[in-house]
């Protein structure tokens, strides 16, 4: 309980401050810590996950830090991403995806780093897929193929490893759309709670076999951590929760990796 407790929390203020990176922490929390099957932790961090972005949405609405519009349909569209990989992960051995989980944290920290220590001087452009001009309606046809090709992709990792997709959404959504970091961050929440709905309703049978009273504790103290990160991300630097959050991804690769290799090799 200990551990539902501060993980959850803690789960929560990095999803509220950065706009992703609960479920990276959830799932090795759930697993090593609360010593769930990787696919149950799966399912579980969906739901940990899920309302808790939903909680995040509900504070950066507020700031007008979300693109409802845009993150509906980047949801929508990562349907068919999350229900492959889904499939996928399902016939794959819980150790091996635990191999896979750990070197997807390592490319993740490695971007993060990347972006905080060379942050893009050039102003961004905002580009709406949908606009009104002199009365008529404009479509950003590049804008909705980048955001298909970017939203299936989440999806498959959302559906593969159980994980919300915030890591990818953030930088995703200030590519194709041009938006400051703090409106990404709100509008990937919107995306996560979707890709979370859409994972859990595919991931649905395991659901049975859930402690429910943990994973509801966890939950609540997650949903109160991201109205409280939500918060606190007007008045930390941005960089400076990055490149904390790069390390911490690093040092539980590390650990995942040496849980699951041996596994994986014996």
């Amino acid at each position: 309980m200990f551990i539902a407790i501060v993980g959850g929390l803690f789960v929560g203020l990095l999803m509220g401050a950065l706009g992703g990176g609960g479920a990276i922490l959830a799932i090795p929390l759930l697993t090593f810590g609360l010593g769930l099957p990787v696919h149950d932790a799966a399912v579980a961090s969906l739901v940990i996950v899920g309302l808790g972005a939903l909680s995040g949405v509900s504070t950066h609405a507020r700031y007008k830090h979300v693109w409802f519009q845009e993150g509906i349909l980047f949801g929508v569209f990562g349907i068919g991403g999350a229900f492959l990989g889904t499939l996928m992960a399902k016939g794959i051995d819980s150790a091996l995806l635990l191999s896979l989980f750990s070197i997807l944290l390592v490319v993740v920290a490695g971007t993060m780093i990347r972006k905080a220590l060379k942050p893009s001087t050039k102003p961004p452009t905002l580009n709406r897929l949908f606009a009104r001009v002199d009365g008529k309606l404009v479509i950003n046809f590049r804008g909705v193929i980048y955001l298909v090709i970017t939203a299936t992709i989440v999806g498959f990792l959302t559906g593969f490893f159980g994980v919300g997709g915030g890591f990818a959404i953030v930088p995703a959504l200030m590519l194709v759309f041009g938006l400051a970091m703090p409106v990404a961050v709100g509008t990937s929440l919107l995306v996560i709670f979707l890709n979370s709905v859409t994972a859990f309703i595919l991931h649905g049978e395991a659901a049975m076999h859930l402690d429910w009273v943990v994973v509801s504790v966890f939950t609540l103290l997650a949903m109160s951590g991201s109205v409280v990160g939500g918060k606190l991300a007007h008045h930390i630097p941005k960089k400076v929760l990055q490149l904390s959050f790069a390390s911490l991804l690093i040092v539980i690769s590390i650990y995942t990796a040496i849980q699951s290799v041996p596994q994986l090799l014996s």
